[in-house]
């Protein structure tokens, strides 16, 4: 998504309308922002990563790693979260990740006297939410729309719709809807100026 997409797909008013002022003044008040936004995924993608239309990757996470097995869908939000890229790290589309996350590819051995190190991939699926803090082991699968809470550490694959709480992660015994169609980045300032409330 650039700049170009966004003046082509804008929300248009009748001109010098009170609506069309609004929209103007928001447009301009969030442009700092959405110049973070764009450079922001303009320089990760340069380094070789995948990244959909419309998705927020913060300025401040920390994406450490091979930044050629990041792949990042459509309309995801990701806060200030740390990535240790040493396997792929593949994430769908309208996935939230919340401020403190940690997503880790690779990790030790105990067993071994050598304490050698391993890596494997962590797939997110579309719509899942990941929470404050939480924390992704290395070979995880998240299905599509589950919930990890916050502060969880996570160990084993969460199954679709499942919401896992706790330290080991723990599914509960309740399930999330099915019926999902939201656009966690539709209300972000810097978009909803230019593509209106329902990018």
């Amino acid at each position: 998504m650039s700049f170009v997409y966004l003046w082509q797909n804008r929300e248009k008013t009748h001109t010098f309308s009170w609506f069309w002022l609004k929209q103007w003044a928001k447009r301009i008040l969030s442009f700092t922002q959405l110049v973070t936004v764009l450079k922001t995924k303009f320089l990760l993608k340069i380094k070789g990563s995948r990244i959909g239309s419309l998705s927020i990757i913060s300025n401040k996470s920390r994406i450490e790693g091979c930044l050629e097995k990041l792949t990042i869908g459509d309309c995801t939000f990701i806060g200030q979260a740390y990535l240790a890229i040493h396997a792929d790290i593949r994430i769908g589309s309208c996935v939230v990740i919340n401020d403190g996350v940690k997503l880790l590819t690779a990790s030790h051995n105990v067993d071994d006297p050598s304490w050698s190190s391993f890596a494997k991939p962590i797939i997110i699926d579309d719509y899942a939410w990941i929470a404050t803090d939480a924390i992704i082991l290395p070979g995880i699968h998240i299905g599509k729309g589950a919930i990890v809470g916050a502060g969880a550490v996570v160990t084993k694959n969460i199954p679709e719709y499942n919401i896992a709480v706790g330290n080991p992660a723990k599914l509960l015994d309740k399930q999330r809807t099915q019926e999902l169609k939201y656009n966690p980045v539709q209300l972000i300032a810097c978009y909803e100026a230019w593509l209106g409330k329902y990018c």
